[in-house]
């Protein structure tokens, strides 16, 4: 969680990193480029049998149900199993499925946005609406297909966690982590405005590392960068929407920035790919690193703080989108979409048309 102030440091940290990292124009290969995933399917496992036969039924589908390539954001009731279904040893189990998934400022980033819940509960109920739906145990944890720690790598299935502002999944084939998106984290307030946590943001360095990559940018560039004075109200790879909803690739090629200019903006593509536990982030950025050339970076709608923005990092097989532009623009939404790779790509529906007979 990031507070105004630290726009200066990670400012600063950014160039020191864009230095570091792009110094011969290229960052060194990651340790692990697609491993395979036993602590998840331990994980999942250990969860799903400490589960009655009624939950695990809802908290286990077979990989072939729809609901593997079902994803939203909105507040609602998702498949799965609800946290508030759950008992104390059952949520540190759910826990432990999420620890296997994702980096510890991943875990973190993610209970910060499942308990501005309760803010928005606070702030609407105040205003004297119904905010009932409002409610952090809403949030579900899906288990498709059969993890198996016994089989080689943990065997092939899915886990997503999806509520109000969180849809995080992975898929896994054969012991190799094969997808991670669609990938979504949302926050609202995105600011705080008041009580104890005055000025905290889930997603500040979202925000600030992009700020920190605009204000490198000369006025010729800038008119490459900007690509509307009005930002979109929402992003634009949403729910069921394809990549060609984007458009052609708009905004500064990455070919046509500096060094400096370049490591900001990958230390910005690691700020989304670290929610992620270390080799499926690296996965995660081996896959743009190969296409980097291909990567452009566009702003839309206001530069100055409190005014309706939006960005994007397209590439020819990728993209992230920040917007926020709701609720005064203090409502942010993000999303990474692989469009080789979104809900597993080939891979997963070849296994499903072999084992499964789809």
């Amino acid at each position: 969680m990031q507070t105004p102030l630290a726009v200066g440091v990670m400012t600063l940290l950014a160039f020191s990193g864009g230095f570091a990292l792009w110094s011969d124009g290229r960052a060194s290969a990651p340790s692990a480029l697609v491993a395979g995933d036993e602590a998840s399917a331990r994980a999942a496992t250990t969860w799903l049998e400490a589960l009655g036969p009624e939950l695990r039924s809802k908290a286990q589908r077979p990989l072939a149900d729809a609901e593997r390539t079902v994803w939203n954001f909105v507040p609602g009731r998702y498949a799965g199993a609800e946290l508030g279904t759950l008992d104390a040893h059952q949520r540190e189990l759910a826990l432990d499925v999420l620890r296997a998934m994702l980096s510890a400022e991943g875990l973190q980033k993610t209970l910060a946005i499942v308990a501005l819940e309760n803010v928005l509960k606070e702030l609407e109920t105040r205003a004297g609406q119904d905010a009932s739906h409002r409610d952090p145990e809403r949030y579900a944890l899906l288990v498709l297909g059969e993890p198996s720690p016994a089989a080689p790598g943990g065997g092939t299935f899915a886990v997503r966690f999806q509520g109000h502002h969180v849809s995080l999944q992975v898929q896994v084939d054969g012991g190799k982590v094969v997808g991670h998106t669609p990938q979504f984290l949302g926050s609202n307030p995105h600011e705080q405005t008041s009580g104890a946590h005055r000025g905290e943001r889930v997603l500040g360095a979202e925000e600030d590392l992009a700020r920190a990559l605009m204000l490198l940018f000369d006025e010729q560039a800038l008119g490459k960068v900007q690509i509307s004075a009005t930002a979109p109200a929402d992003v634009l790879l949403g729910p069921a929407k394809p990549p060609s909803a984007l458009g052609d690739r708009r905004g500064l090629p990455w070919t046509e920035m500096n060094a400096v200019q370049q490591g900001v903006l990958w230390r910005l593509i690691e700020e989304y790919a670290h929610i992620w536990h270390g080799e499926l982030a690296d996965r995660a950025l081996a896959g743009v690193r190969d296409q980097l050339d291909s990567v452009c970076f566009a702003w839309a709608g206001g530069r100055q703080r409190g005014q309706g923005h939006y960005y994007r990092i397209h590439g020819e097989h990728f993209a992230i989108e920040y917007d926020n532009t709701q609720n005064g623009a203090n409502h942010v939404h993000t999303v990474w979409r692989d469009f080789d790779h979104d809900f597993g790509g080939e891979l997963f529906e070849r296994h499903l048309r072999e084992q499964h007979g789809r």
